[in-house]
């Protein structure tokens, strides 16, 4: 077993937080959460947006994990939303780092981040990290929330965790996309064609854990396998039963909806694992057809 760490994490009572929580306590480590309310044991206050934070949080902390972030798909890209979605990042990064005097031990810090840093594209070359960030709203964001989170290079190594669309059974993607399939009107988004890259909940949390037990640094793409939009739909409606013919949602509908976050449906883009298993991680479900067996069976 790999050695006892006191670990803190923000964002620990999230879809992810919450797996990566239990993991890393089964591990044996001595695991502490950030919350906007401290109602158990080994949950700390702290408010962010109002620099408020019980520094008791950082006694003896080795290990730091920042989770943070509001949902991306969740509301229109409105002008607020975006400084909501920066803010999230950057800003709660930033505030921890501005209490790094609390955490003279700290070994490591981990930080979110997103697999869409490389722009959109169709082409079917897989991005490896070295890559250079691309040059629309997403892409940026991620750049500056690297950034912020390389701040703690000063002090320690810093590992950028780079998630795809993640495939779980309480939250995440699946669970606005199953509702359609459900009813039997499952099609694909636009043209179909642009790639999805996804990874299962139990891979992600996997890679924060090896993240820590192998004292990795640098940016690591969290993502299992890049497939289209077609194939992922397809395999989907087929895992549930269910039909599989409806005609595609035009492109327009969806920015009639959603606006300049359609972008996050109707674009794609393909990065490659390569770099995480050549740190000798081992996917649990690297096919889709796993995947979705396993999120769906949860």
């Amino acid at each position: 077993m790999a050695e006892s760490k006191k670990i803190l994490i923000a964002g620990g009572t999230g879809f992810i937080g919450k797996a990566l929580v239990q993991e890393l306590r089964q591990g044996g480590h001595d695991v502490r959460i950030l919350s906007r309310k401290a109602e158990a044991t080994n949950v700390f206050a702290w408010n962010p947006d109002q620099g408020e934070i019980d520094v008791a949080a950082f006694e003896g902390v080795q290990v730091l994990i920042n989770l943070c972030g509001s949902g991306i798909a969740d509301q229109r890209w409105t002008k607020e939303r975006k400084k909501d979605l920066l803010a999230s990042r950057v800003g709660t990064n930033a505030f921890l780092f501005s209490k790094i005097d609390h955490m003279p031990h700290l070994e490591q810090f981990i930080s979110a981040s997103g697999i869409n840093a490389y722009g959109f594209d169709s082409a079917d070359e897989q991005h490896p990290e070295n890559d250079s960030f691309g040059t629309d709203f997403l892409s940026d964001l991620v750049k500056k929330w690297e950034k912020s989170a390389d701040d703690f290079a000063v002090k320690c190594p810093v590992v950028k965790v780079r998630i795809a669309v993640v495939l779980g059974a309480d939250g995440g993607a699946l669970k606005r996309m199953l509702p359609a399939i459900k009813l039997g009107i499952g099609s694909p988004l636009g043209t179909g064609k642009q790639f999805m890259p996804w990874i299962h909940s139990s891979d992600l949390v996997g890679i924060f854990i090896h993240s820590i037990d192998q004292q990795l640094n640098g940016a690591f793409n969290a993502v299992a396998q890049c497939d289209t939009n077609r194939a992922f739909m397809k395999e989907l409606a087929q895992q549930l039963k269910k039909p599989f013919f409806f005609p595609a949602v035009p492109s327009f509908v969806l920015r009639a909806m959603f606006g300049e976050m359609a972008d996050v449906l109707l674009k794609g883009t393909s990065a490659s694992n390569h770099k995480i298993i050549e740190t000798g991680y081992s996917f649990m479900y690297p096919s889709l057809a796993a995947a979705l067996k396993s999120a769906l069976s949860s």
